[in-house]
Order: structure tokens, then C-alpha cells, then sequence
């Protein structure tokens, strides 16, 4: 059994579990990252410093990153599920940069309503951050806006057209009215799994130390949530897992594929 500070997780819209993976994983996905970029393998190459590498990933290694029984847990008390599907995974390298430090552009990556966050299971996801190496201040952290998503989620409670979400999507830190001056860098050790809420302002940010900083995340949602799986269709987010995943899952799991 896999404890979840829920409690925090809802006060603040993020939190961190220590020593989720250990230095033999971490060591190897990093590995990993290195020879898809040394290999070609970053379709928009690297921005601000950063490799961003998405779905469909190669490797075998990506189906034992998915085959880990406390992250599957985990993503079900977050969501309170009752049958899981892997929305995506996603590999980051932010290599140094001069500096200045700081956040590399404030948003939020999905606009949910309050009734699909309170409803039984969950109709939203979060993002599950495994951090491969400590971070310190100024080395590419993770930044985010505490309790933020209290109010981008009281800003759609009160939209009513699609055009209104649109603008929240645009300008979540104007029409929600969050103060970005009150962003915090979240650093990490290495091994340590960070859990967030999309609907929360964040940011990236620049590495302006000696270290390359390495992240794997993950993302689930309940199989009930047919708004945002139909959503993520029509945008054509993915064209589907790559086959290297689908043939290392036990069969018990190759249902989370199956949307």
C-alpha cells in the first residue's frame, strides 16, 4: 500500500513522494534519453535548452516504466479509478543554459470543470513526474503556483461557452487571477516522484547550472472519462503506443492502451 499525502495534494496541487525509483532505474532511463537524442529521436528538437520527447517512445525500458505496481496504485487514488488508461509518457532533458533562471512561460495544460474533478471516479488526470536526478535552484525545476488551481477551477465553474475556456487557456494567470510572483521551484532528489494538478499554473524553467536535468512523467485517466478521451481523439493528440510497449506489458495490463 502505497501512501498519497491527499491532503496536500488538494490544499496546494502538488506533492512529492521520496525515493519513488531507485538509482539503477533512474541511471538507465537517463541512459535512455541520451541515446534517443544522440540518436535523432526529438521530432522538435530542443527549445529554451530542452528536449521534449513524446509519444510514440521507443524502448523496452518505457514498458517497465509503466509496469510499476505503487505508480499504478498511486494513479488510482489520485483519481479514485476503477480502471486505468495510460493517457501518455514523456521524456525531458534540459541541457545548461546562460542564465538568467527562472520560469520559461506560465500555463495550465487542461481546462477541466469542477464537476468532472468531483465526480466518482475522477474525469480529469494528473501528471506523475519521476525525477531521474536531484535539482537544485536554477537547474531546470519544476515551478508551480501553490493553490492555484482553486482558482483556475473557480474560473470555468462560472463559463459558459467554449469561447471562454478558450481565453482561460490562453490567459489562465489573468482570467483566473493568479499571482505568478508567488511561483515556487519544486527541487527534487533524484528518485523522487512529483504528483501535480494540470489544472495548476506551472512552468518550466531555465538550468543555468553545470548538471543536465533529466524527467520521466506519465499520465492516467479513468476509463469513464469519455469527455476528455474524446477530446484528446479529436485533437489527434496521438496516433497510438508504440508497438515495443504493447509487447511488454503483461497481458493483465495491455488494457491501458485500449482507448
Amino acid at each position: 500500500m502505497v501512501n498519497l499525502n491527499v491532503d496536500q495534494l488538494e490544499r496546494q496541487g502538488f506533492t512529492l513522494m521520496p525515493g519513488f525509483l531507485d538509482g539503477e532505474m533512474t541511471r538507465r532511463v537517463r541512459q535512455h534519453i541520451d541515446s534517443l537524442i544522440s540518436s535523432g529521436f526529438a521530432p522538435k528538437g530542443k527549445r529554451n535548452g530542452r528536449y521534449s520527447l513524446r509519444h510514440p517512445i521507443p524502448g523496452n525500458i518505457m514498458a517497465e516504466l509503466v509496469n510499476h505496481p505503487a505508480l499504478l496504485e498511486l494513479a488510482g487514488q489520485c483519481l479514485q479509478a476503477r480502471e486505468l488508461r495510460l493517457l501518455e509518457q514523456v521524456l525531458i532533458r534540459t541541457d545548461p543554459q546562460p542564465p538568467p533562471p527562472g520560469p520559461q512561460g506560465w500555463h495550465m495544460d487542461w481546462a477541466f470543470y469542477p464537476r468532472q474533478y468531483k465526480a466518482v471516479p475522477r474525469q480529469t488526470y494528473f501528471h506523475m513526474v519521476h525525477c531521474l536526478n536531484t535539482v537544485p535552484p536554477g537547474g531546470a525545476a519544476f515551478m508551480i503556483v501553490p493553490e492555484s488551481h482553486h482558482l483556475t477551477y473557480a474560473a470555468t465553474a462560472r463559463m459558459r461557452t467554449a469561447e471562454e475556456v478558450e481565453t482561460l487557456k490562453r490567459d489562465p494567470a489573468g482570467v483566473a487571477g493568479i499571482d505568478p510572483s508567488k511561483g515556487i521551484e519544486v527541487c527534487p532528489n533524484e528518485g523522487d516522484l512529483l504528483i501535480f494538478n494540470p489544472m495548476a499554473l506551472h512552468s518550466a524553467s531555465a538550468n543555468t547550472t553545470d548538471e543536465t536535468r533529466y524527467v520521466y512523467f506519465a499520465s492516467f485517466f479513468d476509463t469513464s472519462a469519455t469527455e476528455l478521451r474524446d477530446e484528446l481523439r479529436r485533437l489527434k493528440y496521438r496516433d497510438g503506443f508504440p508497438e515495443s510497449l504493447r509487447a511488454n506489458l503483461p497481458d493483465d495490463l495491455l488494457s491501458l492502451l485500449a482507448w
